[in-house]
């Protein structure tokens, strides 16, 4: 979903400061400076050290290790619920983005990869463990308000959830609202046991923020990221590698919030 601090992201992300990188080195190895000049020296190694930067990200095998470094492993409820009522849990699921309304599609269709395994990983959870209460946090910046939340609730209708034990969040724009306002509802609730469900890659900037929202909630990971291929194929750049090690540096750089 869109974030408040999506300007601060864009300025950190690899591709661009690595381009900017190369610009800079550009500008510094050209001119009338000198071929073997400190200057020009200077601006072919940060043009190196870009390009080397930029190999090491999109490989498979780096963004790898660094989306399993950082994500939150696969966890069993079992043993965190025991002793709960089903009835008195809260199932808190975290948006994740969706289309425009451009051809009169419906919500749910227009959402995003990762909400559609969010909405696919609370159903499992649903069914395993039986909750009383479904929250649906989070909108679209851009966006109606509803459009979002609206369509996972109805993804998860489809998918056999009650709609009447769906709450709907629409107020929250970023992880850190996500947090503070989905509190404030499950403490308007009969809940005593409260799961998150995201994204492994965005747990653990969730966790944190629910705990300053001093709600404890027990995480329920989604979307895990599969081990890159054997050989020679994970040293080899990829664009789909590239976006993987830029999640990363978007969630290290949420965890600064303040």
């Amino acid at each position: 979903m869109a974030s408040l601090a999506l300007p601060i992201a864009r300025l950190v992300d690899p591709l661009f400061l690595l381009l900017v990188a190369v610009a800079l080195g550009l500008a510094l190895s050209g001119g009338e400076t000198g071929f073997l000049s400190r200057r020009a020296k200077l601006g072919r190694a940060l043009v190196w050290c870009a390009w080397l930067a930029l190999w090491l990200l999109s490989m498979p095998w780096v963004s790898a290790s660094l989306v399993r470094w950082f994500s939150t492993p696969p966890k069993d409820l079992r043993e965190d619920l025991a002793g709960s009522s089903p009835e008195r849990r809260a199932l808190i699921v975290l948006t994740a983005g969706i289309d425009a309304d451009e051809f009169g599609e419906p919500a749910m269709e227009r959402l995003s990869a990762p909400g559609l395994e969010r909405c696919l990983g609370a159903v499992r959870v649903y069914r395993e463990h039986g909750f009383g209460h479904i929250i649906i946090s989070g909108r679209d910046a851009v966006l109606e308000p509803t459009a979002l939340a609206t369509g996972m609730a109805d993804l998860l209708v489809e998918l056999g959830v009650p709609r009447s034990k769906i709450h709907l969040e629409t107020a929250s724009r970023d992880t850190r609202e996500n947090a503070l306002y989905s509190a404030r509802m499950v403490r308007e609730l009969p809940v005593d046991t409260a799961v998150v469900v995201t994204s492994a890659l965005h747990m653990p900037r969730s966790l944190r923020m629910f705990e300053r929202a001093g709600l404890p909630v027990i995480p329920a990971p989604v979307r895990f990221l599969s081990v890159p291929p054997d050989g020679l194929e994970r040293l080899i750049p990829s664009s789909l590698s590239l976006r993987r090690s830029q999640r990363v540096v978007h969630e290290l750089v949420g965890m600064l919030e303040p």
